[in-house]
């Protein structure tokens, strides 16, 4: 463009919500309502206050869907009246139709860029601009398997970015003799090449005159390369219709630096169309020398072989609830990914504005970007279309940026035509455009003209694999790796959406959301536990939960780490997901901020280029065993790993060191999962109890935890199976029980597994487990001779595999150790807990103390560390009436 007028400001505005404005010929009236733009309707608050509430997702406070009318008056100065104009909006949300003067000139819908009409020349003077959005009409990008919440593509959904109404980013008309239509650049090396649309606008219907007679076109080039002096290229072209395609190509210097992970440098190229001299248009974009390739099972970036490690971003942004259209907004999300070790994100189901590329391109980011769609394919033959016009204006707008490496078309498609849909969108880009590499649909299905594919089975959760997912069926080992799932596909395989493990809400949060929706859903589980008497443990079960996501992100990590021939990983996600039943899966909330149970710089640890990574059998040893593990290093840094060593130490939890060893390291590509030898710690010389293995070495670190216990105490206990009056009188004549109750003997309450819930219990149908982990009451005397920390430890995989835990609502008693429930239900729930009765103790153990502890180790534990508390002085506990422990235990009792 060569000039232009920024629109932002106050707009006349009026809402239709019975579509009348049409009929009545609102767009040649004044509408009598103001509103700013760049803004939406929920940000200006003109519908009344919403009260209802949900768990589904965040509640919007003054939501619209429908027909809304903005208008405002521009001028066009006397220099202006030989151009040709547009307008340009970067960013609106809905089916727009334009109208000058009262007249229709032009309708777009794209969710994916912005939307550009071309108004021709205008005479100079006044003229008035009116747009009707409705954000009620869309194609049907969001009518995916899922019949209860067709909505679900994150272009629109009130599950992530809300299907607000309105215009955000940049308004402007803008103003040209003639069109750079297209400006692109391809640069897989410092040989580049440029390609230009140049279009000429003529109104003559029979004789156009612009390319008759004799001028002069050229195209000058500004190349403004990164700490280089810029290069000026003039690259003549002739003129003989109204479209005329240039392609130049340069070799730019040696000096010129490539863009990757580790140096991303952006540099500019300016064109500019002159003729005879004088200047019809300019355009200007970022683009870095870098390529991106595929070998076998292996992505290449600049020929080095690459690891994804990724998050998704599904539009998540609730003081606004739609996408920053600035730098600053998407430095905040996009540093605290870098900052969490992550060097790629995933859009799902949307494409970001601008500045999300720009800061991508900045940060060295890997950015895989969609069409705004979640749906059936190849059924509606209007949806197909839009697809692939969406997909070429995505290119069109943002191919040149360095981040833009992968593209697909969107998120689980499904349909019987899905199949030969992607096949040629994927066939046709691959053949029209090598800056990117592409796939169908993420998630699935595989495709052979595929680049690389994402799956959902190299995870340690699946989708509806409940109590039998890894994690629950058996206690933490790390021989586990996918590649039986990496044999199955001849391309680069990435894993689709891993963890998903949820933590309690922090309450605390319900303050940040002061815009345009509100977290009634947290404030349903405040109110919950305030009437249930739990509102001081709110913050305990967050943070104890937390740690416990924290271990099972590590591990599924690692897991993808530890796979030779592996691609990488997308989390879901780094950040938390508020919608589909409240998916609290982030170790950063919904704005981006670190939450109190894990920095970035423990993250960082095992979700980072290089990654030192233990492979063992298990982690609970009999005290005199030799822990013995094979020391791997995952190292896909820019260059090679020097030779050095890798120390191991053994720390205790009061931080005493129980030992050292050091392996010798070689000289260590990148782009490689290396094996360095084996571990092997002796345990007979440590102490009972919890160890950290803290692995070191030059710029890295990691670290496992290690239970050692001994064996062959079997400790007395009193122990009964069920509960009546007698024994009840005996316990308050001062005798002391253990209540060991089989799961089948009690009321099913919570599924109970090691690991938290996946995604959610709503969206999930009631999927297991439905707990989040324990609490350990540290305080406890038990804990004296049971090692522990506050939170789940992997050691306590066994207290918990095939257990149901005590329901003690309304049974005042103290939690020895505590599980936390799923929010939705908010239970009272124990599987260790104590009360007194008269002048006894009685203690409620869910867990199994009693078969086969010789193997049992952990179990065999705490049966002796309970039965060395009832040996001696008890401590304070809530003492409860026998009669009212009876009928707490008639009511729990199968």
């Amino acid at each position: 463009m060569l000039s232009s007028l920024d629109l932002s400001g106050t707009w006349s505005f009026a809402l239709d919500p019975k579509g009348v404005g049409l009929e009545q010929d609102w767009a040649a009236s004044q509408l009598a309502d103001t509103i700013a733009l760049p803004g939406s309707v929920d940000e200006a608050e003109k519908t009344p206050l919403t009260t209802t509430t949900t768990m589904a997702y965040l509640s919007r406070r003054h939501p619209y869907i429908g027909k809304a009318w903005y208008q405002r008056m521009i001028t066009i100065a006397a220099e202006q009246g030989d151009l040709f104009h547009w307008l340009f909006l970067e960013r609106p949300h809905g089916q727009v139709d334009l109208y000058v003067d009262g007249t229709k000139v032009a309708r777009d819908e794209s969710l994916s860029t912005p939307n550009r009409f071309f108004l021709g020349k205008l005479a100079v003077g006044e003229h008035v601009l009116t747009m009707q959005i409705d954000n009620s009409r869309f194609e049907a990008v969001g009518d995916s398997h899922l019949p209860r919440n067709p909505d679900v593509a994150h272009s629109k959904s009130d599950h992530t970015q809300t299907n607000w109404n309105g215009v955000v980013g940049r308004l402007e008309l803008q103003s040209q003799v003639a069109g750079i239509a297209r400006l692109a650049v391809f640069a897989p090396s410092r040989s580049i090449r440029i390609e230009l649309d140049l279009e000429a606008y003529d109104t003559e219907t029979f004789w156009p005159t612009f390319w008759k007679g004799e001028h002069k076109d050229m195209v000058r080039l500004t190349l403004r390369l990164a700490g280089q002096e810029k290069l000026v290229v003039d690259h003549p072209v002739q003129i003989t219709s109204a479209l005329t395609h240039a392609r130049i190509t340069l070799d730019l210097p040696e000096a010129a630096r490539l863009w990757d992970e580790f140096d991303p440098v952006v540099h500019q190229v300016d064109a500019e169309w002159l003729r005879d001299g004088q200047s019809l248009d300019r355009a200007t974009s970022q683009f870095g020398i870098r390529s991106i390739t595929t070998e076998g099972r292996h992505i290449l970036l600049n020929g080095r072989r690459i690891f994804l490690r990724g998050t998704l971003d599904c539009c998540i942004f609730p003081l606004t609830g739609y996408p920053p259209t600035d730098k600053p907004g998407w430095r905040k999300a996009m540093g605290t990914a870098k900052a969490y070790g992550l060097n790629h994100i995933r859009f799902h189901s949307y494409c970001p504005p601008k500045a999300a590329f720009e800061v991508a391109d900045e940060l060295g980011l890997i950015l895989h970007v969609e069409t705004p769609i979640w749906a059936f394919l190849g059924t509606d033959p209007a949806l197909d279309r839009y697809i692939h016009a969406e997909a070429d204006r995505i290119v069109a707008e943002y191919g040149n940026h360095p981040s833009f490496l992968m593209f697909t078309v969107g998120n689980e498609v499904y349909g019987g035509r899905m199949h030969a849909f992607l096949e040629r969108f994927v066939e046709g880009w691959r053949s029209r455009d090598d800056r990117r590499i592409y796939n169908g649909g993420s998630g699935w299905p595989t495709t052979e003209r595929a680049q690389y594919v994402s799956k959902p089975e190299p995870r340690s959760h699946r989708w509806g694999e409940g109590m039998g997912s890894r994690l629950n069926a058996r206690p933490l080992e790390t021989r586990t790796d996918w590649s039986e799932w990496v044999e199955k596909v001849p391309m680069a395989l990435v894993s689709h959406e891993i963890g998903q493990w949820c933590v309690y809400p922090d309450l605390q949060e319900i303050a940040k959301y002061t815009g345009v929706v509100e977290a009634r859903n947290f404030m349903m589980v405040r109110d919950d536990l305030a009437a249930k008497g739990m509102l001081d443990q709110a913050d305990s079960f967050m943070r104890n939960s937390g740690a416990l996501q924290t271990m099972l992100y590590k591990e599924d990590i690692e897991a993808a780490l530890r796979t030779p021939d592996f691609a990488g990983f997308q989390l879901l996600g780094l950040q938390d997901f508020p919608g589909q039943g409240t998916a609290l899966v982030g170790v950063v909330d919904a704005f981006w901020d670190e939450k109190p149970y894990v920095t970035p710089e423990r993250f960082h640890e095992f979700c980072a280029p290089t990654v030192p990574l233990l492979r063992a059998d298990g982690f609970v040893m009999r005290q005199g065993e030799v822990f013995a593990a094979d020391l791997q290093i995952a190292h896909y840094a820019a260059g090679a790993l020097p030779a050095g060593q890798v120390t191991v130490r053994v720390v205790d939890n009061a931080g005493h060191q129980h030992g050292e060893w050091s392996l010798p390291v070689r000289d260590l590509a990148t782009g490689a999962l290396h094996d360095i030898g084996t571990v092997e710690i002796p345990t007979a010389a440590l102490p009972e109890g919890l160890h950290e293995i803290l692995v070191t070495g030059d710029g890295f670190a990691n670290r496992y935890e290690l239970a050692v216990l001994a064996g062959g105490d079997q400790a007395t206990l009193d122990i009964v199976h069920d509960l009546d009056a007698d024994l009840l009188a005996q316990v308050e004549a001062g005798r002391s029980l253990v209540l060991a109750a089989a799961p089948e003997s009690m009321v099913p309450n919570a599924e109970l597994g090691h690991t938290v819930l996946f995604w959610n219990t709503l969206w999930t149908r009631d999927q297991p487990p439905h707990t989040l982990g324990l609490i350990n009451d540290l305080d406890h005397p038990v804990f004296a001779r049971f090692p522990a920390l506050e939170h789940s430890s992997w050691h306590e995989w066994e207290l918990t595999h095939g257990r149901r835990a005590f329901d003690v609502s309304g049974l005042p008693a103290r939690h020895i150790i505590r599980v936390i429930d799923d929010w939705n239900k908010n239970r009272d729930l124990a599987l260790v807990a104590e009360i007194r009765i008269g002048k006894g103790r009685l203690l409620l153990c869910a867990v199994d103390i009693e078969t086969d502890l010789d193997r049992r180790l952990v179990a065999a534990k705490l049966r002796v560390a309970l039965a060395n508390y009832v040996s001696g002085e008890a401590t304070a506990a809530p003492e409860v009436a026998g009669a009212d422990v009876l009928s707490w235990w008639e009511r729990v009792r199968a």
